[in-house]
């Protein structure tokens, strides 16, 4: 598992990145993206699931989708979780 740097979003984030060996019947690895954003009483969770590459979520995507979730219903508490 590798830290990467958070992205600029919500009040906290953390983004990191963990990688599976796939065995001798598959090339390449599991490469799977995290990233959680706390902003205000919402938590949304991004993850990002590739085999045999890497690639890793735009940021203005996690952007547009925080801001989206606070201006839907302001003060309540949501949970968010997007999976590409």
């Amino acid at each position: 598992m590798v830290v990467e740097g958070a992205p600029q979003v919500g009040d906290e984030a953390v983004s990191f990145r963990e990688s599976i060996p796939m065995g001798p019947e598959y090339r390449g690895d599991r490469n799977e993206q995290y990233i959680v954003v706390c902003a205000g009483n919402t938590i949304a969770a991004f993850t990002r699931i590739n085999v045999a590459g890497s690639s890793s979520f735009p940021s203005a995507l996690v952007n547009r989708q925080v801001d989206r979730a606070l201006t839907l219903d302001p003060g309540h508490t949501r949970h968010w979780i997007l999976r590409i």
